[in-house]
This record gives C-alpha cells, sequence and structure tokens, in this order.
C-alpha cells in the first residue's frame, strides 16, 4: 500500500471516528460511561478503514505490518527503555498541562471502571490496534513514499492527532516517535506494541493504586496548581537529561544485538529523500478536522447542525 492510499483511508477513518463519537454521546450515553466499550469501538473504528486498504492493495498482511521475530534479550532491553523513555514522555504530558488539564487523570476522575476492564482496554487493545494502525500500516505506507525519518514524522503525527485532545497528543508525538525507531531497530511491530502496552499499562497500574490509596487522586491530578507544575517540569528536565542517553544507548544496543546496528544513521542519512507525494489533500482535510475536533470548534457546529434538524 502507497501513502496516498494511507491517506485516504486516514480521512475515512477521522469521518467514521467523529460520526462514531457524536452516535455514542447522542444515542448511546451508557456507552460513553465506559471507559471500556467506548474505547474498544473507537480502536475499531480507527483500525477497521486502514485494514481494508490494506487488503484491497493484496499485501501480505504479517509481512507488510511487520511482525516478526525477535531474542528475548531484545525484548528484555524493550522493557528497559521503556521505562528510561518514561521520563522524557512525562515532561511533554506536564509541560501541556500548562495549557491542558490531564485528560487520562479527567477520564479516570469522571468514570468509574473495574481495573480489570481498564487494563485490558488501555494495556492490551488500545496498544495492539494502534500499533497496528500507526506503526504497521500507516508508517510502511509513508516509508514507501518517502524517507523512513519523513514518515516517522507523519506517522508520529497521525498518532499523536488520533487522540482527540491536546494534552495525550503531547507526548504521544514523542512516543509515536520511539516506537518507530524501535520497529527499525528490531525489524518488527512487536517491539512497539510491548513497548506502547508497557506504557498504558503501567499508567494505568499507577493510576489505579493512586486510586486506591487516595479516592481524590484523579481530581488532585486534574487540579494542580501552577506552581507544583512548575517544580515538577523542573525535576523532570533534570531526570531526562539523565534517562535521554541511556534510552538512546538502549536502542542502540537493540540494533547491534538484532544486525541492524546502521538502521538509525540510515533514517538520519536518508531523511532527504523523496519517491512520491506523502501529503495529499485527504490527509491535509483529515488533519484539519483532528485539530478541529480537538478545539472544539467541529464539535460545537456539529451539534448544533443535529440540534436544528432534530428540533
Amino acid at each position: 500500500m502507497n501513502g496516498k492510499k494511507a491517506n485516504w483511508s486516514f480521512l475515512i477513518t477521522i469521518l467514521c471516528y467523529i460520526g462514531v463519537i457524536i452516535s455514542i454521546g447522542l444515542f448511546f450515553p451508557f456507552i460513553a460511561d465506559s471507559i471500556f466499550l467506548s474505547n474498544l469501538i473507537c480502536e475499531i473504528v480507527v483500525a477497521v478503514p486502514i485494514f481494508l486498504f490494506v487488503l484491497v492493495s493484496k499485501e501480505k498482511c504479517l509481512s507488510f505490518l511487520g511482525f516478526h521475530k525477535i531474542k528475548i534479550s531484545t525484548v528484555l532491553m524493550t522493557v528497559l527503555f521503556t521505562f528510561l523513555s518514561v521520563p522524557v514522555l512525562t515532561l511533554f504530558n506536564l509541560i501541556s498541562q500548562i495549557w491542558v488539564e490531564n485528560e487520562v487523570a479527567a477520564m479516570m476522575e469522571s468514570q468509574q471502571t473495574r481495573f480489570g476492564a481498564l487494563f485490558v482496554s488501555v494495556g492490551i487493545i488500545a496498544p495492539v490496534f494502534e500499533e497496528i494502525t500507526c506503526r504497521g500500516a500507516f508508517y510502511h505506507s509513508y516509508k514507501r513514499a518517502g524517507s523512513a525519518f519523513k514518515a516517522m514524522l507523519l506517522s508520529a503525527l497521525i498518532f499523536a492527532l488520533v487522540h482527540m485532545n491536546f494534552n495525550q497528543a503531547a507526548y504521544a508525538f514523542v512516543m509515536g516517535i520511539w516506537a518507530v525507531l524501535l520497529v527499525e531497530v528490531t525489524g518488527s511491530l512487536w517491539a512497539s506494541i510491548i513497548y506502547h502496552g508497557l506504557i498504558n499499562g503501567s499508567q494505568a497500574v499507577l493510576m489505579y493504586l493512586a486510586l486506591q490509596t487516595d479516592a481524590n487522586a484523579a481530581s488532585q491530578a486534574v487540579s494542580i496548581t501552577t506552581d507544583s507544575l512548575m517544580i515538577m517540569i523542573g525535576g523532570y528536565v533534570i531526570l531526562a537529561a539523565v534517562t535521554l542517553p541511556l534510552a538512546w544507548a538502549a536502542l542502540v544496543w537493540i540494533g547491534a544485538n538484532e544486525g541492524r546496528s546502521e538502521v538509525l544513521r540510515w533514517i538520519w542519512n536518508g531523511r532527504k529523500e523523496k519517491k512520491d507525494k506523502m501529503v495529499t489533500v485527504p490527509l491535509v482535510l483529515g488533519l484539519i478536522l483532528c485539530v478541529s475536533m480537538m478545539t472544539g470548534i467541529l464539535m460545537s457546529t456539529v451539534y448544533k447542525i443535529l440540534f436544528m434538524l432534530l428540533r
């Protein structure tokens, strides 16, 4: 599948996603009140269009998406890399909270979900569906159209925006870059699925433990003061400065362990390579729709139109 087809798939995905969100909000409030059900439906909606495009393109799905074996030692180092990368992700999460609230904490505050359902939803279902979509189909399609470097940035942008809020988008973009680098140094999508699952799963566990200790933990995370936020940002700047070089060293080690030592240099050196158009009208329209949803402009407009139609 090429970049143009991926862009059409992205636009269709966003249109379907918007339609499902509006439908759930208007007609299925019991789904909106369930993190598990709403997340499962949204993940399916995101994955189905690109999966259909892959099938129509007659790709060998497992090979195209990048499902290849990796060594056990690589898996263990991926776990270490994951936790070394967390401070950088947390830093971007905190910086975004200067302007917007913590969406994960707000979700936990407003919805009551059993831990098992929450963990399966965000720690297993989301990583599998999102990695197949973003690092599997989108990244590999864009890599065919241009350089791996540009494909990495574009797939990370899509990954960030499909979260439909500025808070998660801030650290999801960085997370998307790390995930692509893992896919390239291992040659396998399994590495990014493990990475994504560990990030999401650990967040679910920490939030659950915090709520068990203090029932108001979620609301406190949402209503954090500016002074406290600045102190935390300063602390994580220092921590990230220490862990970031170590995370990169782990990434280099993984590449050497899988016989792909030159891949990181190849990504950087080939950043100006161009084969075909990566940015087309459907992609731009999809990005505009995402940003509109995130700023509330599109949602308010759609609700007004629906209100007028249903009067």
